[in-house]
C-alpha cells in the first residue's frame, strides 16, 4: 500500500531521548528558560538523523517508481527488520545509491528539526535518500503526498517553505505518529 495522508488520533507524547539529542544537535544548548541559545550560523552544522520506520503490522517502507509503499519484508529480506517497533537508527544511505534495487530494503526516512515552528511539538521536516529530497504534502487545499528533490538542509534555513515538508512527531512508548504541520489532523499512514 502506497504511503499516504490519514486521520488518526495522536497518541499522548513523552519524551523522545533522541528527538532531544537532533534537536540540540541543530539549534544548541537549551537554556534555563526552557529555548535553545541558537548556533550563529545560517546553515546547520549537524547531518539529517536517519531512521527506518515501520508501521504496527511490520510494514517497512520502500521507494517504488517514486512512490514510498509499505510492505512486509518477506523471505531473505525479513532480515532487514530489526527488533524494535516504530523506528531504529541507521547509518545514511551510500551517496548515488540507486533509487530502486532489484530486491526490497526498506528505505530510511531521515529527519531535521524545523526551527521555525513550536519546538515542543517536535516538528521534523522529512525526506529520504540521505536527506537529498524531501517528503511533502503540498501547498493546495487537501494533502497530496510526493516526494520532492529538495535537500532537508537547505529546507532547515528556508523558514515558512519548510512547513509543507513538515510533521510533527509523537512519540507514545514504541509508537511514533506523524501529524502534517501544513494539514492539522492529517497523518502519515500505511492504509
Amino acid at each position: 500500500s502506497r504511503l499516504s495522508m490519514g486521520t488518526e488520533n495522536a497518541a499522548e507524547s513523552v519524551i523522545d531521548p533522541d528527538m532531544v539529542a537532533l534537536f540540540k544537535d541543530f539549534l544548541g544548548e537549551e537554556d534555563s528558560s526552557g529555548t535553545f541559545v541558537p548556533f550563529t550560523e545560517t546553515k546547520p552544522v549537524a547531518q539529517p538523523y536517519h531512521y527506518v520506520v515501520r508501521d504496527t503490522q511490520q510494514k517497512g517502507l520502500y521507494l517504488h517508481d517514486g512512490h514510498l509503499v509499505a510492505t512486509n519484508l518477506q523471505g531473505a529480506n525479513s532480515s532487514q527488520e530489526g527488533g524494535c517497533n516504530g523506528w531504529e537508527e541507521v547509518a545514511p544511505p551510500p551517496m548515488g545509491a540507486p533509487t530502486h534495487l532489484p530486491h526490497l530494503l526498506a528505505e530510511p526516512i531521515s529527519v531535521v528539526p524545523n526551527r521555525h515552528l513550536e519546538r515542543q511539538r517536535c516538528p521534523l521536516i522529512v525526506g529520504i535518500r540521505g536527506g537529498e529530497q524531501a517528503l511533502s504534502c503540498g501547498t493546495g487545499p487537501e494533502p497530496q503526498l510526493k516526494i520532492e528533490d529538495v535537500k532537508l538542509l537547505d529546507l532547515f534555513s528556508a523558514g515558512d517553505k519548510a512547513t509543507p515538508y513538515t510533521f510533527y512527531k509523537t512519540f507514545s512508548g514504541s509508537t511514533h505518529t506523524f501529524e502534517a504541520a501544513a494539514f492539522p489532523g492529517r497523518f502519515l499512514s500505511t492504509a
